[in-house]
């Protein structure tokens, strides 16, 4: 289709290496779409090493009542987080509504996904402050370590003071080798999507308990090595801080 559309700017800034990966990650052919229909890579999933933390969710007749059309007219982007806590069962809900699989071509049939959820805890009732990966499976959160983490998530962050004063901050990473091996060049766009439509599920579970988020910038290298050993070898594709929004002054 021919758009017209009204220009961003006056003049245009071409980024070769951006249209060459655009390029690289294109659909070619029907055939090419049919090859990625299901079969996900199954990643490894480490022995549980850690204490783990069930989720707990409430009654569905408990959980938030606003329409989703409330929520969406409600929902935002938090420029300033207070250091108060938020409760064990909104960071639950939250998890347990946003994190299942999305329905995808790419892993129809499964309840496989390409990312896994690994979360730094600054301000969570009944959750010790630290670092965690959501296992999804379990329902559960295992903990990796123990600790005040809230200076170390602003310096993974970019050095975002939004990251230091969240509540808890939710990364997600993917083993890209194996997304790649099995899908090709088209792999990391769908990390990516995955990654992003589950952090939208997360901003509205958020909104819907009169809480904020916004989606952060990061080191990759350095998220990836303060989760590791478990997360060793995975790519970081997104991120969401969440907690309750405080007012400019």
């Amino acid at each position: 289709m021919e758009l017209v559309v009204e220009p961003y700017s006056r003049r245009e800034v071409e980024y070769p290496a951006m249209a060459e990966a655009h390029a690289a990650s294109s659909l070619v052919s029907p055939e090419h779409v049919r090859e990625l229909w299901g079969m996900p890579p199954s990643p490894a999933t480490p022995e549980i090493q850690g204490k783990l933390f069930p989720l707990s969710c409430p009654p569905a007749e408990d959980l938030p009542q606003d329409t989703i059309e409330e929520v969406i007219l409600r929902r935002g982007s938090s420029r300033r987080f207070r250091r108060s806590p938020i409760s064990y069962q909104q960071l639950s809900i939250m998890l347990d509504r946003a994190a299942r699989p999305i329905p995808a071509d790419f892993i129809e049939r499964s309840e496989a996904t390409l990312n896994q959820i690994y979360l730094i805890a600054n301000g969570v009732d009944d959750l010790p402050s630290g670092s965690y990966v959501y296992r999804r499976d379990l329902g559960a959160l295992e903990q990796l370590i123990e600790g005040d983490f809230r200076e170390r998530a602003g310096r993974l962050n970019l050095g975002q003071e939004l990251a230091a004063d969240a509540s808890v901050n939710i990364y997600f990473l993917t083993d890209l080798n194996a997304v790649l091996q099995r899908y090709g060049n088209r792999g990391y766009r769908m990390a990516q999507m995955e990654a992003s439509i589950t952090a939208g599920r997360l901003y509205l579970a958020a909104y819907a308990q009169k809480l904020g988020a916004t989606g952060l910038t990061f080191f990759d290298d350095e998220v990836t090595e303060f989760f590791s050993p478990h997360a060793e070898g995975k790519s970081v594709m997104f991120l969401l801080a969440m907690g309750r929004s405080g007012r400019r002054g």
